[in-house]
């Protein structure tokens, strides 16, 4: 560290320094020769020192050190929180500390500990920034949670969650589709435009699409729900939100196909066509043109997602559709 760098510091400044607060609260050995050797050499920064000690004292430093911008935030808010108590206390009596330093009178600095601590928590909740992570097209990605819980992405899908909140509340936003592996602990919740998904340890898939909500439990129970009802499912039970939004009652599905998405092999039960050669523009990056006729066909198909000309053969072949290719469009007639 080079000395000169801390000549411009403000108490406040010393009391967020990291290895200043080592000193001060850690009895860094280190720390404690490289300040007091500072401090020597500095002695008109005595009151800030003596005044950034007792602020550390009382502060409890975060795990994970905020942003710039939101130290900024932090100190701005204590600034405004003490600023009565503080011009109030300029009027009294400055208290002169051994080697000629002065402090101001303690009641002071309790004030600045007690707003900062207060201030601590609000940038935990307020500030604590929402940590992303998304698959794009034609890609799939897996993402383990602070609390040893996984998600697998499918394509063009997304998940967010607040890292620092995790310990007390496992909730988590989808959009998308994705596959949760969860370990046991306090409730967790997958929150989605078209309702949640609710467990406590198991593993469960999660398809949010359009207008369409569908989750199928793997393991252990997982219980489901939209504004329009609730569904309870256990191991290879199914349900989704019909044509009314309604979930429908649970109902049995092949566990294997439920989220074999995971090794590039796409099921579907009773679907429109659409839903289909959506899913196809997603694993392949291409756009697919058709009729609204055509797109709104239930089928009962399965595709591989290793090969387009491949999946539109198993896809359209049996239903007598033609296919046409120009570049990345897919043209089905």
């Amino acid at each position: 560290m080079k000395s000169e760098t801390f000549t411009s510091y403000t108490s406040l400044d010393f009391a967020q320094e990291p290895s200043f607060i080592r000193w001060v609260r850690a009895g860094d050995e280190e720390a404690a020769v490289f300040w007091q050797n500072w401090l020597q050499e500095h002695p008109e920064k005595a009151t800030e020192v003596a005044e950034g000690r007792l602020l550390a004292a009382a502060l409890r430093v975060q795990e994970e050190e905020p942003s710039a911008l939101q130290l900024q935030n932090l100190w701005n808010r204590i600034d405004a929180a003490t600023a009565e108590k503080a011009t109030v206390a300029e009027d009294t009596p400055i208290v002169p500390i051994s080697g000629g330093a002065k402090i101001r009178p303690m009641r002071r600095w309790l004030s600045y500990a007690a707003a900062a601590c207060v201030t601590l928590l609000l940038v935990a909740f307020f500030y604590n920034p929402t940590r992303s992570i998304s698959a794009g097209i034609a890609e799939q990605k897996t993402h383990q949670l602070p609390d040893g819980s996984s998600v697998v992405l499918n394509a063009a899908s997304k998940v967010s969650y607040h890292p620092l909140r995790w310990g007390l509340a496992r909730k988590i936003e989808l959009e998308g589709e994705a596959f949760f592996k969860v370990t046991k602990g306090r409730r967790f919740v997958v929150n989605t435009a078209k309702g949640a998904v609710e467990v406590l340890g198991t593993s469960f898939n999660v398809r949010v699409r359009g207008n369409s909500f569908a989750v199928a439990c793997v393991t252990g129970k997982v219980r489901v729900s939209n504004p329009r009802g609730e569904q309870i499912l256990t191991p290879g039970l199914n349900t989704q939100t019909n044509e009314n939004g309604d979930l429908v009652a649970p109902y049995t599905l092949n566990t294997q196909a439920t989220a074999a998405w995971r090794e590039g092999k796409f099921y579907f039960n009773d679907a429109p066509l659409q839903e289909v050669f959506e899913e196809i523009q997603r694993q392949f990056e291409v756009r697919v043109q058709t009729s609204p006729e055509i797109a709104n066909r239930k089928v009962t198909t399965y595709f591989e997602g290793n090969n387009l000309d491949s999946a539109l053969y198993n896809v359209c072949w049996p239903l007598r559709l033609e296919t046409s290719v120009r570049g990345n469009l897919i043209i089905v007639k």
